[in-house]
């Protein structure tokens, strides 16, 4: 009777400590984490074929002036953003307000002395009429007349044109854009037709690739394509083909595409490194998933598949990219769920709860 009860001590002891290490367990564990959840897509898509190019402007023109004068001021300098419209440099006027009053001056005196040659062509031709003056005293009249009339219009030609060398002294941007380089500088004479500065307008980049001729026929004018930056890593955008130069070049057989890029942002820069992939490549088979789903740790790329409830990491290897989505290499099963929002914090067989309903009655449903 005794070692009954004492039995009886014992597995209530036993129960008690496994409710105790129960609790403590589930104390240490992680809580649920909301996430959100895609399926392992399977697409039959191109392989695409990456050419390396580099960014350019939509515009690039070296501003020159077209007057001759001295560098008075040059607001535009290098690195600086212009408007349309906006001065980037200015030439001193003096000598030329002094030309201008010069021959406003001479226009003046010539219409003084056209009025006058009017009044006696009238005075001449009345007394031709009453035969006082002779034909040759009224020709000299008409001559006079027409010689002082032509000096009024060689002294507006003179005033017309140092009002332009005025207007044109204040060197304007012709479309808004940044300034590369500077070709003057305050104090320096600038002869007409002369550089000032290089402007380029890259609200939206242009990127330049030589096609090899194999390709050429897979590409046409409007075509999409995906486009990353070896100095920015993280940003990777959809261009389009904008031009295709139906004449290879003689020696690399090789034909010039254009793409472009939105960037008013002002992100790519002009010079930078481009890749450009183009869907030219042989059909093939891939799994996919968002690029959301892909968690880089000590240069090893991994995936968290929610199974029973919980978050299990799977290591994979990343290829070729497709829209927003990326190729995953290793042991991925189609329509396994896997983590796309939430997954930067997740521990191994971390619980998790799915946020987006949709896919959470899917699953339940399967």
């Amino acid at each position: 009777m005794r070692f009954y009860r004492k039995s009886i001590l014992n597995i209530t002891a036993i129960a008690v400590f496994l409710f105790l290490c129960t609790l403590q367990s589930l104390a240490q564990a992680p809580p649920a984490a909301p996430v959100v959840v895609e399926k392992v897509q399977e697409e039959t898509i191109q392989k695409p074929v990456t050419l390396v190019g580099a960014v350019e402007p939509d515009k690039s023109s070296i501003i020159a002036s077209e007057i001759e004068g001295l560098v008075e001021s040059l607001p535009g300098t290098e690195g600086k953003f212009v408007e349309k419209g906006e001065v980037i440099a200015k030439f001193n006027t003096r000598t030329i307000e002094i030309d201008l009053k010069e021959a406003q001056a001479n226009k003046r005196e010539a219409q003084a002395r056209y009025q006058l040659a009017k009044k006696n062509l009238v005075r001449f031709q009345e007394l031709e009429k009453k035969g006082v003056a002779s034909t040759q005293q009224l020709q000299d009249a008409e001559s006079e007349k027409s010689a002082l009339g032509a000096r009024i219009a060689q002294f507006q030609a003179q005033v017309d044109g140092l009002e332009y060398d005025i207007e044109k002294s204040n060197i304007t941007a012709p479309f808004s854009g940044y300034i590369t380089e500077e070709f003057t500088e305050v104090g320096q004479w600038v002869q007409k037709g002369g550089p000032v500065v290089e402007l380029i307008d890259i609200e939206i980049a242009e990127i330049g690739i030589d096609m090899p001729e194999r390709y050429i026929s897979k590409v046409n004018k409007g075509l999409k394509v995906s486009v990353n930056f070896d100095a920015l890593p993280d940003l990777n955008l959809e261009g389009e083909i904008t031009s295709l130069v139906p004449q290879a070049d003689r020696e690399s057989r090789t034909f010039p595409v254009k793409i472009n890029l939105d960037n008013k942002e002002g992100t790519i820069k002009s010079g930078m490194v481009a890749r450009v992939s183009f869907p030219v490549g042989e059909p093939s088979t891939v799994k996919l998933v968002s690029k959301d789903a892909i968690v880089s740790q000590n240069n090893a790329n991994f995936i968290y598949i929610v199974s029973e409830g919980a978050a299990q990491p799977l290591p994979i290897n990343t290829g070729m990219a497709y829209e927003d989505k990326i190729q995953v290499i290793g042991p991925v099963e189609t329509g396994q769920l896997v983590v796309v929002k939430g997954n930067e914090r997740l521990m191994p067989n971390q619980p998790v709860k799915i946020i987006n309903e949709e896919t959470n009655q899917n699953e339940k449903t399967n």
